[in-house]
């Protein structure tokens, strides 16, 4: 069910391209140890450079670290010490992946997981207790400590701009029993607690539209009266001139509805009744929803499916012209009306 889930998620949204990301981070940490949860409180840093290489995942270079705490008891010692965490993180957005990517999402929640190293030192505290407390654990550890290290946490970032947002996480390491110089009561292995908040920089989330040729929409023709007929003389009719049909669109769609194809058969038989004319298509979106640069596709989209329903009436590409304007030119009064594609003969 993810697996279908993320298939139509990206097929979904086109506007989307991969871009790298800086994470600034400071907060707490928290190695679980034998007294009091705030005596063994003590500060934490992070940095983090990534990469967002679909709609829903990513990757990240994670370094961390400051200080940890530990304690012996007898009476309750707390000791510091310090270290640096380095690893490789996968990122999931949880938004993206069950309802769509969306560039202006307001809170975009995400999970991750990861590998690491963490290098343990500065461990003078824990060794001048030895000499009050003889009974201090074996696992105390002089010069440094290193151990493979791994991680997991979940995360929520709230976006102020397209490349600026905060972001609030937390997360817990997996480090080997020596790293608080205690050996553990029922596991193996010693965990690090950590909450977070800092600021993410994203670098290339979305490339501006291009600036498009801005043409005045086609003047609507004016109707010419009848020339009078000559006595004797047949009647002259006035020479084919212009034809304009506005193809009308549902918001965010392009595809031609029943309703409109008549439209489009008026084009194609103006064409083949006049074969020294073209068809200029114009394509349009309201400003009034979607952003521009999905509005520019949209416009886009629109006057290409016209163009193309032409085409397959059997009129030649050479005698249609396709242009588009995004919402940077909207020719008619009402968000309804400028969703269309306006095609002029002549």
């Amino acid at each position: 069910m993810l697996v279908a889930s993320v298939h139509v998620a990206s097929a979904q949204n086109k506007d989307f391209d991969p871009y790298w990301f800086l994470q600034l981070q400071g907060g707490a940490a928290h190695t679980i140890g034998e007294t009091n949860f705030m005596d063994l409180v003590s500060p934490s840093a992070a940095i983090s450079l990534g990469y967002r290489f679909a709609p829903a995942f990513g990757a990240r270079l994670n370094v961390n670290g400051w200080q940890g705490k530990g304690a012996v008891n007898g009476p309750t010692t707390v000791y510091k010490y310090n270290y640096v965490e380095g690893g490789l993180d996968l990122m999931a957005d949880l938004a993206a992946i069950f309802a769509g990517y969306k560039i202006d999402r307001t809170l975009n929640p995400y999970i991750f997981a990861g590998v690491g190293a963490n290098y343990a030192f500065n461990n003078d505290e824990a060794l001048n207790l030895r000499k009050q407390f003889p009974t201090t654990d074996s696992y105390l550890w002089e010069d440094s400590n290193f151990s493979p290290a791994g991680r997991a946490g979940l995360g929520l970032g709230i976006r102020l701009s397209d490349a600026v947002a905060l972001n609030l996480e937390g997360n817990c390491s997996f480090i080997n029993d020596h790293f608080n110089s205690k050996k553990g009561d029922d596991s193996p292995i010693d965990f690090q607690i950590k909450a977070l908040a800092g600021l993410t920089f994203a670098f290339g989330k979305a490339k501006p539209a291009p600036a498009p040729i801005v043409v005045p929409p086609a003047p609507k023709p004016q109707p010419k009266p009848e020339p009078k007929p000559v006595v004797e003389e047949p009647i002259v009719e006035p020479a084919f001139e212009s034809l304009q049909r506005n193809v009308l669109f549902i918001i965010d769609k392009w595809d031609i509805r029943e309703s409109e194809q008549y439209k489009i058969d008026e084009v194609v038989e103006a064409l083949k009744a006049n074969p020294d004319t073209k068809v200029r298509v114009s394509g349009y979106a309201d400003k009034d929803t979607g952003t521009a640069k999905r509005n520019m596709f949209l416009s886009q989209k629109r006057s290409e499916v016209v163009a193309q329903a032409i085409m397959d009436a059997g009129i030649e590409k050479d005698r249609i012209i396709t242009e588009y304007f995004g919402d940077t030119v909207n020719p008619f009064d009402t968000p309804e009306e400028n969703r269309v594609a306006v095609c002029l003969v002549k």
